[in-house]
Order: structure tokens, then sequence, then C-alpha cells
């Protein structure tokens, strides 16, 4: 049974990979570290999420239309995890160390107490809602882990619908969810900011997650259909204007952040979609310009992200800790550098190691500090 394989990629989407990381990072440290929650570098950046959640329907989606046997769906999700899980575990450890220094837990019984208290993040369940009115900081050691959660839990709901039932997944379950659940979010909490909270007794990461999961499987969808045909002219022109347009966007996402509103985030899912579609099809002047310029950089820099996005906390976390109140250059120097570094060297690591045993030390070391720093 063949594994997924992400060993063609496509560099416009790597390069959004990465902008997107960096986009997440500077909106968690502005708010974390620079404490500018209501005057936030970039405001919106909470929306590059639903990016990932995009990615994730379209590549499953592609999995399954394109494989004769595919893998049952928990050996899919297990594919997923394992992906990410042996750096997230070391983060997570490392992470642990600074709970135990800002919580000042003096004795080994309290640092073990606290490092049950996580078993559901350790095992990425914590979206699953068997955290009562869980807190970031307190039931949460990595605030931005709530993502990976939501995306294996929303893959444990879609692909057996997409798998088995894919004609009503595509044409009924996916656009109806898509309007459903975005429409009920902006109506009820005005924002796709969301991932704590609870709809009864579902966290609405997992909604979110869905709905993110199904507007990535109607990409795909929508590009397998256009895939082998040939675009006439007026096609070719309309995709390229509605590419620029997407684009152009998504420079306004960035130069019109004080002018952008929450509610006008939802309008970045439709830009996200049409630039993943545009890009994966690979049939206008920009597409092609993107996908054929810079492709080792970029490639690098779109596997880099997920090293990015799990680092940065505790490098956020380090600084408070050891460094607070730096100036301003310095301390954004110090954090993007400090991630970058961290990220290579974890990223070589996944490369390097052959089996779990340097995972397994570097997080028994991380909790051997935990115990003696308490």
């Amino acid at each position: 049974m063949e594994i997924p394989s992400k060993s063609t990629r496509t560099t416009s989407i790597e390069f959004i990979r990465f902008i997107a990381a960096v986009s997440i990072m500077l909106y968690h440290f502005s708010s974390m570290y620079l404490e500018l929650d209501k005057h936030n570098y970039i405001p919106l950046a909470f929306v590059f999420v639903d990016f990932f959640f995009l990615l994730s329907g379209f590549f499953m989606m592609k999995y399954l239309m394109t494989k004769d046997e595919p893998m049952n769906s928990f050996a899919y999700t297990l594919h997923k995890a394992k992906s990410f899980y042996g750096t997230y575990t070391i983060v997570f450890s490392f992470q642990f160390i600074f709970f135990v220094l800002s919580n000042h837990l003096s004795t080994i019984t309290k640092v073990l107490e606290s490092l049950f208290h996580f078993k559901w993040e350790f095992l990425l369940l914590q979206g699953a809602g068997f955290i009562q009115d869980p807190q970031f900081g307190a039931d949460y050691l990595l605030g931005q882990a709530w993502y990976l959660s939501a995306m294996l839990l929303s893959l444990i709901i879609a692909y057996p619908l997409a798998r088995y039932f894919k004609k009503a997944f595509i044409w009924v379950i996916c656009p109806v969810s898509i309007i459903v659940i975005y429409s009920y979010i902006i109506q009820t909490l005005g924002t796709l900011n969301i991932g704590n909270e609870y709809f009864g007794f579902i966290l609405s990461a997992i909604p979110r997650g869905f709905a993110g999961t199904c507007a990535g499987a109607l990409s795909y969808a929508a590009f397998d259909k256009l895939k082998d045909s040939g675009l006439a002219e007026i096609h070719r022109g309309f995709a390229l204007t509605a590419e620029i347009t997407c684009y152009i966007s998504l420079a306004g996402f960035f130069v019109l952040r004080d002018h952008l509103n929450k509610q006008d985030s939802l309008f970045f899912i439709l830009v996200f979609a049409g630039i993943i579609l545009l890009a994966f099809l690979n049939r206008t002047p920009v597409s092609r310009f993107f996908n054929s310029h810079g492709t080792g950089a970029f490639i690098y820099l779109g596997k880099l992200s997920l090293y990015l996005y799990l680092t940065h906390w505790t490098v956020i976390s380090a600084m408070k800790q050891f460094l607070p109140e730096l100036p301003l250059a310095a301390s954004i120097t110090i954090f993007l550098g400090g991630s970058l570094i961290v990220s290579v060297l974890l990223k070589l690591l996944e490369e390097k190691r052959r089996g779990p045993l340097p995972v397994i030390i570097l997080c028994l070391a991380a909790i051997g500090i935990a115990i003696a720093v308490a």
C-alpha cells in the first residue's frame, strides 16, 4: 500500500507556507512578548491556519483520488501525525521547562502532577473536548498546537466520508459544511480566530478544521476536473485574472491590515482556495513563473515552515523568562533568529535520525531539567 508522498512540491505554495508560518509567529510574538493585542503587526494572521487546513484537505483528496487501494482512516491519520510528532514531543518537553519556571513549581511531585495534567496535549488530543474550559498557559503548554490536533481530528471525520461517499462528500457534504460552519462561526463569534471555545460539547477547533479540510478537498476536486483539459483562451484569461486578483488580495492582507476587520478574514478562505487551485494547475504565466523560479530555496523554506510553527512559542517563552523587555529591534531579531536556528537544527535532526532514540533522549533530558529546576 503506497504512502502519501510530497516529493512533488509546488514552489509558490511552499513559499506561502513559509509566509504563513512567519506571519503566525509575528502575530503571537506581538501579543505575547510585545503585548500589542490591540495593535498587532499582522492582526488577521490567524487565518493562515485555515490555509494549512485547506492544504490538508487538498492532499487528502489527492491521495484518495489517485490511489487504487488507499489506507484506512486510522493509518492515514497516523501517517500524518508521524511526519511531525517527533519534533512536536521535543518542543513540548522543552516548553514544559518554562512552565515549571514561570509557575514556580517547587517539588518533584508538583512537576510530575503538572506533566500528567498535559497528557491530552502530549497525545495531540487537546481538541477532542476532554478538557473542561481549557485555558492557554494553564491547560495547554503550546498554544499554537491546537491546529495540529484539529487537523488530525478533522481528518478522522473527513477521510472516511471522502473515501466511502466520494461524490456525496464533494457535491453535498463539503459545500454545505463550508457554508453552515463558517456562517455559524461568524454569526456566533464574529471572527475565525477561534479554537478554544465550545459549541455545546464540541471544541470550535474541530468544525473550523473540518470546514477548511472540505474547502481544500473542493479545491482538489476542481483541480482534478481541469488538470487534463486544455484551457480555452477565454478561460486562460479568466484564470490569469483570478490568480492576479488572489495575489493582490494576499498583498492587501498585509498592506491594508489596519483597515480589515475580523469578519474580513473569511474572504481569505476564497483567496487561499484560488491560489492553491491555480498554483497546482500551473496554466497561467503567473503560476508558471512562481513554480519555475527559486525552487530549491522556496521548497526548503516550505519544509522549514512546520518547524518554525512548532518552535516559535517556546522561543517566545524563553525570551519572556530570560530576556524580558528588550528593545523592539533587538527582540524581533533575537526572536526570528532564534526560531530559525532551532528550526533548522530540529529539521536536520528529523532528516538524519533513523529511529526514535534521539527524540526519546531529548525529551527525557528536558523533563530531567524541569525536575532539576523545581
